[in-house]
């Protein structure tokens, strides 16, 4: 016996009809993949200064360097998501 009853999510769970407007998610994904490969990158570029023969205090400023220019590169991306995440609120208000 065919069990394929197709139905509206809305009606499984009342008052919750509104969903994200389309573009939502995609940029979502979009977003949190840069962050993903920033991150990926600073972390490779901090174990490369962390296992170079360098001098101590030269490292020391090679990674401070590195992490500024981390944040700096992450800072327009966490605020989309904060934007993003404003939009996503108000679909629920």
């Amino acid at each position: 016996m065919p069990t394929d009853v197709q139905y509206s999510r809305s009606l499984e769970r009342p008052g919750m009809d509104r969903v994200y407007a389309p573009d939502i998610l995609p940029r979502l994904q979009s977003l949190l993949a840069d962050l993903a490969d920033i991150d990926l990158v600073c972390e490779q570029e901090l174990d490369a200064v962390e296992r170079s023969e360098d001098d101590e205090s030269l490292k020391r400023r090679q990674i401070a360097h590195l992490r500024r220019c981390h944040q700096e590169r992450r800072a327009p991306y966490v605020a989309a998501l904060e934007n993003l995440q404003e939009r996503i609120r108000s679909c629920f208000d």
